[in-house]
């Protein structure tokens, strides 16, 4: 092998080494995509708790309101049927 070929080689393995280093590293910043969207998928949701937290505080001191004025509203369960809910709902008199 002459001068000019090793070094040639030599080039090509410093290349491929490097694009090897490069490869290595892509899952890693694949795998830091996914945490931050989990990241970002958690803090959704504890966003969308804390405002049904503070949507069923808010109606607690509603009831609370109305009942010290001697008003009762009855409240629908929690778990109604998903099929129960699945038609819109229509006055009994309309077509």
């Amino acid at each position: 092998m002459d001068a000019s070929s090793s070094k040639s080689t030599t080039g090509q393995v410093i290349t491929l080494t490097e694009e090897v280093a490069t490869l290595k590293g892509q899952p890693t910043a694949q795998q830091a995509a996914r945490e931050a969207k989990a990241a970002a998928q958690e803090a959704w949701e504890a966003e969308i708790v804390a405002q049904f937290s503070a949507q069923d505080e808010k109606m607690s001191m509603i009831l609370r309101a109305l009942q010290m004025f001697g008003l009762q509203i009855p409240m629908p369960a929690h778990d109604l049927d998903p099929s129960s809910t699945s038609q819109p709902l229509r006055p009994a008199n309309t077509q």
